[in-house]
């Protein structure tokens, strides 16, 4: 119960940071950004501490079973955590030097907003699998869930590509920024892409079987 809490807690200050980064990208705003980069702070120290009390629990207590499993688990879904931190992080340094460079985001927002929906939706859906008390066809729901968001997101980076394209044959701007956002773009789908990975081992946590099946 205890290292279930320590990855929800974790998952929420993903929630936060992913939610300022919205929030950023919307009002351009420099300051929300460094808050996300901020609240993310640390978070290699947070998933240490978390496989120790993993590596405790399996040196202490000897589970055996579903504990095992899901200790297992858990030291993996640590890793995709950290993962998703970097994202987060790198999204941050895109979008700054996009600010700082006045690019014009308009003609993109049609494109991003849903795009960074879907990764805060996947973070959503992540921190609500992790909770012990859901049942069996509870988890497979929101796995399903995550993997639309997955696919939206997957659907969404191909339009970016697709209009930054099209914006380079009318529009004379630096195409550095354009990799920019392509840059940016990207992370937000690696967010998702992170969130599907969480899932399939909460999903293996919950019903066991072979992991790659899922």
């Amino acid at each position: 119960d205890q290292i279930n809490h320590m990855m929800q807690s974790f998952a929420e200050m993903l929630i936060k940071s992913e939610k300022l980064c919205f929030d950023a990208f919307k009002e351009q705003d420099m300051k929300l950004l460094d808050e996300a980069r901020e609240n993310i702070r640390g978070c290699r120290v947070t998933a240490n501490e978390i496989d120790n009390e993993i590596i405790k629990t399996l040196a202490l207590y000897g589970p055996v079973a579903t504990e095992l499993r899901e200790m297992v688990g858990y030291l993996k879904i640590t890793n995709e955590l950290v993962n998703m931190t970097g994202s987060i992080r790198s999204y941050v340094k895109h979008n700054k030097a996009l600010i700082a460079s006045d690019f014009d985001m308009q003609n993109l927002k049609d494109s991003f907003i849903p795009l960074h929906q879907s990764a805060l939706n996947s973070i959503k859906y992540m921190l609500e699998m992790i909770n012990l008390g859901k049942s069996e066809d509870e988890i497979r729901t929101l796995f399903r869930s995550i993997k639309v968001e997955e696919s939206k997101g997957d659907d969404l980076y191909s339009i970016v590509q697709k209009d930054i394209s099209e914006m380079l044959c009318h529009i004379d701007v630096d195409p550095l920024d354009y990799m920019t956002v392509l840059k940016l773009a990207r992370k937000l789908e690696n967010i998702s892409d992170h969130s599907v990975n969480v899932a399939k081992l909460l999903l293996f946590i919950k019903t066991g079987g072979e992991l790659e099946s899922y």
